[in-house]
């Protein structure tokens, strides 16, 4: 049985490789992004409220035959450290980027898709996220990640909250020397 198991997963894995999408400009463009950054994170508890600022770092890795670029970002929180891992990469059939995203305050996992505007240098992403002010239901999100030249680039992320979009988080990235 051990036998045919490890024939059918050889079989797959050539299968998927065979017909793995190669690499592209979109893929070349988010590899640019890997290393290891300074961040500087500020966050909207509530709308009007003033934000918390704190330093963090992240470390960004092509993975995957360098299909998807994978973040570790690290926040030192005055309140309590964070800890996020995402994934930004390029679906070649479906001709769009996806972000996805995990972190210590949930549960869940983000996923939200876009595209890429090269005249401003703006990935922007629309997705949903677990709503904490109602329990069990999701909310609209909206990401744009702005890249100014090699090392910086910003990331900032919406919500949807009572009808109306406000900003939650923003991540100023720097390449540390």
């Amino acid at each position: 049985m051990r036998q045919i198991f490890k024939a059918v997963v050889l079989v797959a894995m050539i299968t998927t490789s065979a017909r793995a999408a190669p690499l592209d400009g979109e893929h070349a463009a988010l590899a640019r992004l890997a290393g290891h950054w300074t961040v500087r994170q500020t966050y909207w508890a509530a709308p009007g409220a003033s934000p918390a600022v704190d330093p963090g770092e992240a470390d960004f890795v092509m993975v995957l035959g360098g299909r998807h670029l994978r973040q570790t970002l690290r926040i030192a929180s005055k309140d309590k450290p964070f800890e996020g891992l995402g994934y930004i990469g390029y679906d070649a059939d479906a001709k769009t980027f996806f972000s996805t995203w995990m972190d210590v305050n949930f549960t869940g996992l983000i996923v939200a898709r876009g595209g890429y505007d090269p005249a401003t240098r703006r990935y922007t992403f629309s997705g949903a996220a677990p709503d904490p002010a109602h329990p069990g239901t999701i909310a609209p999100l909206r990401e744009v990640m702005s890249v100014q030249d090699d090392d910086h680039f910003t990331y900032d992320y919406f919500e949807t909250r009572e009808g109306r979009e406000v900003q939650a988080v923003r991540l100023e990235y720097v390449r540390a020397p």
